[in-house]
């Protein structure tokens, strides 16, 4: 609090050291603290001060008042004399002198007293003291059939008329002061007939016991004080309660009550000291706070702002972090396009206004290059227009903690990137196609991960991070599922191959089997019986010894499936240390003790090698059984079958062409023996177990398809648990109950078609009869389920579409172009790459893709402004409201800057007068362009309040209704609003 109260002191000594100047209070409507219910030494009631000089010391030595409603009873004689002090140099720091005069009013409430009615009048008519005595003149009220007016000499007239006794004039003021207690319809009805007193004046009325609560609401004066408070603009009361009230904050019944009454309405407060000791000192330090220029007109401000321009209580409501607040913006080295210039900023609602091409956005495009924010490249900027005109250009950034930003152009960004910069082509480049999958994916989740309670976002430090760590296992098990597609599409592939490949294995049969028979007959037929046995005996241990060759490579084929078995437990073994070695991090982050750590190292048992070495023993024992022994090799061997037919060959037929002959067929027929046995068992496995198989891949296949699908539903529904407080939030929000978050599947089927139109001869016939015709088959059938979010839905759609793929008389390989494959193309047909999920946000129920840009620009100033609640940095926003009409703007955006502005600063560049007033910015900026002799720019700029009214020429609030076209409509629609007017 205490750098709160320092910030205002200093803001306070500042306005000061511009007192009598209103039109120099450039940085705009700023928290300063009002006294506007003080009275002063000669005061006609309950004076208790003493000396002027004391009561003039006392204020000199404050610094945190700036403005004083000067009070007397039904006259400005003390302020008169205050003015005249001041006038003369005495109370420097006070920038604001109003005369309140209090009246006394009739009838009495219920408790017989008073009703306490103010005038707060206008200084600014340099005539002001005589239009004021000229109006009180004509104020009178009856007393013993004379006729008495509201002037120091009558008021004492009509006290010495009451007490003949009275000969001081003191005494007699006070008496007639006293009595003078006009009816609250004949004050109104003077106060109606009195022109420039009522366009120079605000009526306040005391809401305690010496006003509004002194009458019971149900009692026989309650409608006398429904027409007092109607009457009424301020309500002086520095209560919570009665601010509440006053705003709307109450009860349906109270608000209903409240605005029959004519509020909303301000609540005022001031110490109404009698004396020294209570000079600016209200009861539980309740002190006027008032953001606006020390000016009537800034008092007059209130009445349409009364919520956000008035304050009571010990400090201003300040929520900025100052060290995200900008200050000022110095630009020098401006090679004649800028003088060297400070302009001062304030902490809320900055609107940039000019013609066109008066320098408005250069002004958002330096504090945002400043800032490490502009965006580079952008087609159109000020900046790359101005190019090598503007180098050497500085800009320094002075913030609110005293800190700097400073740069010279066309060096390289900071990259601090300390403000966020909504340019002109912003809203533009963020919702393109290209972008609103990634940047405004982007810019969502951030907004999404600011509202998430801090106890959930488990410790990650932006959105990606948190998704990351809830969807690690969803997105593991989403790519073992694709990977279990992929492996059994190959696998599928390779059983159907098997399948399609039976008629050839069937002919090879028949092909070796007449071979054979051809082969047998052209056996030479044995000379004797002799060489019958011969021939018969090589045979069979030629067929022998080709059996128990193919045992042999069997069993060798056995050995090397060891050595793979080996090398994949290596390789399992080295990944689960990996694994181990990983999670010990995590392990220790959630304080597991180390002594336990083994718990978590998977591991084969201890005697994994063993049952592989007995049976490589085994296999290689059965080998060498096999092989037999070189010097003795036992019958059956490889080597006693090898010696056996040696020994018959000796035997045979002397005749060596005749014996060669023999040896080749018999040779032949051993190996067409063992092939066929070998293609019968292929045909086998593939007629049963391989098509029971194919059978059973297509299904798991099918259903790892949509496995996949209730994964990616896991992890929406994991995300979902992730915006769930945003959801909240809107629902909760009338303003925001139009802006819907959702996550939607996003299916890419143009690309999705792409890949795949690679794949067909589009020569030929292919499935839906062209590409053309398939696509429109795929975004009728497909696209529904797969942008549907339902499993089951896309089963059966991938399913039905399909169909056209699996009739009878369109064989792939018939439209599939040179090179391609069956399995290529069930792999593209069963791809999954192109559906993701991704944030959908919609406005009145509409994609914001969809959307005009003007309404894009709205759906993404309300992310900002009213749900980006934990980025406090200032927002720089250039134009926001192309293509919208005025009332879209009034009834679409106003509330949303209103709302923001209490915790950001904002940078508006704007033409519309709706942003402008109806969002009552703190800071009206007007930019000028005039023309050097070189033709070049020079660019000038001057600033102020919305209250800013004097001088005529260089006022702020006639500069804003000339330059906003129906500028002075947006004045008076905000004027009826709160039935000024």
């Amino acid at each position: 609090m205490d750098d709160v109260l320092d910030i205002t002191v200093r803001s306070a000594r500042r306005v000061c050291s511009e007192a009598g100047k209103p039109q120099m209070y450039t940085a705009g409507s700023q928290w300063r603290r009002w006294d506007p219910h003080v009275h002063t030494p000669e005061t006609v009631l309950n004076n208790q001060f003493g000396s002027w000089e004391e009561y003039l010391l006392e204020i000199e030595n404050r610094d945190d008042v700036v403005a004083l409603g000067v009070t007397d009873y039904m006259s400005i004689t003390n302020y008169s004399k205050l003015k005249a002090f001041k006038d003369a140099g005495r109370i420097p720091k006070i920038a604001l002198l109003i005369p309140n005069i209090e009246f006394r009013i009739a009838p009495p409430t219920e408790k017989a007293t008073a009703v306490n009615i103010h005038l707060l009048i206008s200084p600014d008519d340099p005539d002001h003291e005589r239009e004021i005595l000229n109006g009180l003149a004509r104020l009178d009220w009856k007393y013993n059939e004379g006729r008495y007016s509201c002037v120091p000499d009558q008021l004492r007239a009509l006290g010495r008329a009451f007490d003949p006794r009275i000969k001081e004039d003191d005494p007699a003021l006070r008496t007639g002061v006293m009595q003078f207690k006009v009816d609250f319809t004949g004050f109104r009805e003077w106060y109606e007939a009195e022109p420039w007193l009522k366009r120079n004046s605000v009526v306040a009325v005391s809401a305690g016991e010496d006003g509004l609560s002194a009458f019971r609401r149900d009692g026989a004066w309650a409608a006398h004080r429904d027409e007092i408070t109607r009457f009424s603009h301020i309500i002086f009361s520095g209560r919570p309660g009665e601010r509440d009230f006053w705003l709307g904050n109450g009860s349906l019944e109270d608000r209903e009550t409240m605005q029959r009454l004519g509020g909303p309405k301000p609540c005022l407060h001031g110490s109404d000291a009698h004396e020294i000791a209570k000079l600016f000192k209200p009861d539980n330090n309740r002190f006027c706070w008032i953001k606006a220029d020390p000016t009537f007109e800034g008092l007059r401000q209130v009445l349409f702002e009364p919520g956000d321009r008035v304050h009571i209580g010990p400090s201003p409501p300040m929520f900025h972090d100052q060290a995200r607040v900008i200050r000022a913006v110095r630009i020098s080295n401006g090679n004649g396009w800028f003088d060297d210039i400070s302009v001062p900023l304030n902490p809320g609602l900055i609107s940039v206004i000019g013609q066109k091409g008066s320098g408005k956005s250069a002004l958002a495009e330096l504090v945002s290059y400043a800032a490490g924010s502009w965006h580079e490249g952008e087609a159109g900027s000020f900046l790359g227009r101005a190019g090598n005109h503007l180098e050497n250009l500085s800009v320094q950034l002075e913030w609110a903690d005293d800190s700097t930003s400073d740069v010279t152009l066309w060096n390289e960004q900071s990259g601090a990137n300390e403000v966020r910069y909504m340019s002109q082509k912003f809203v533009e480049h963020l919702c393109t196609e290209d972008n609103i999958g990634a940047e405004l994916v982007s810019e969502i989740e951030s907004v999404i991960f600011s509202n998430i309670d801090p106890s959930d976002t488990l410790n990650a430090s932006n959105f990606q991070e948190l998704r990351a760590i809830r969807t690690e296992s969803i997105k593991a098990e989403g790519e073992r599922l694709h990977q279990e597609v992929i492996d059994l599409i190959r696998e599928e592939s390779q059983l159907n191959e098997d399948l399609q490949r039976l008629p050839e294995k069937k002919l090879r049969i028949k092909t070796l089997t007449d071979e054979r028979e051809g082969l047998i007959k052209q056996l030479p037929k044995p000379v004797s019986e002799e060489e019958e046995r011969v021939l018969k005996e090589l045979q069979e241990k030629r067929m022998a010894l080709n059996t128990a060759q193919q045992a042999a490579a069997a069993d060798k084929q056995q050995l090397q499936k060891i050595k793979d078995i080996r090398s994949r437990i290596a390789t399992f073994q080295a990944q689960m240390a990996r694994f181990h070695s990983e999670i010990e991090t995590s392990l220790k982050e959630i304080g597991v003790p180390q002594a336990e750590f083994d718990c978590f190292r998977p591991q084969f048992p201890l005697d994994t090698e063993a049952p592989l070495a007995r049976r490589e023993s085994e296999l290689k024992r059965l080998l060498y059984q096999r092989d037999g022994d070189p010097n003795n090799p036992a019958e059956g061997t490889i080597r006693w079958l090898q010696s056996q037919i040696q020994a018959l060959s000796e035997k045979e037929s002397a005749d060596k062409a005749r014996q060669e002959k023999v040896k080749l067929i018999q040779t032949r027929l051993a190996a067409i023996a063992t092939e066929v046995e070998r293609l019968q068992a292929e045909i086998a496995l593939t007629e049963g177990p391989g098509k029971e198989r194919l059978a059973q891949a297509y299904r798991e296949r099918v259903d790892a398809y949509i496995s996949y699908f209730r994964n990616l539903q896991r992890e929406q529904q994991t995300l979902e648990q992730l915006y769930s407080p945003m959801k909240t939030k809107l629902t909760a929000s009338e303003q925001e109950q139009d802006l819907e978050f959702s996550i939607q599947w996003d299916a890419e089927i143009g690309k999705w078609l792409e890949r795949g139109g690679v794949l067909f001869d589009q020569r030929k016939t292919i499935p839906y009869g062209t590409m053309e015709e398939l696509g429109k088959a795929a975004r009728r059938i497909l696209a529904p389920a797969w942008t549907s979010g339902d499993p089951e839905e896309i089963g059966q759609a991938h399913g039905q579409f399909l169909e056209e793929f699996r009739k009878p008389e369109l064989k792939p390989r018939s439209y599939l172009r040179t090179g391609v494959s069956v399995q290529d193309l069930i792999q593209w047909l069963y791809e999954i790459d192109h559906i993701h999920l991704r944030y959908g946000l919609k406005y009145n129920g509409v994609g914001l893709e969809k959307l005009s840009p003007g309404t894009k620009g709205i759906v993404l100033l309300i992310l900002y402004l009213g749900l980006d609640v934990a980025d406090s940095r200032p927002l720089v926003v250039d134009q926001p409201d192309e293509n919208l009409d005025n009332e879209s703007i009034y009834e679409l955006l106003t509330a949303y800057f209103r709302k923001a502005k209490s915790r950001r600063q904002i940078i508006l560049i704007t033409h519309n007068p709706n942003l402008v007033v109806n969002a009552d910015s703190e800071q009206v900026i007007v930019a000028s362009c005039d023309r050097r002799q070189d033709g070049l720019p020079h660019i000038t700029y001057r600033s102020g309040a919305l209250e800013n009214v004097t001088p005529e020429d260089t006022a702020i609030r006639p500069l804003a209704c000339r330059i906003l076209e129906g500028g002075a409509e947006a004045f008076l629609k905000r004027e009826r609003r709160y039935c000024i007017v």
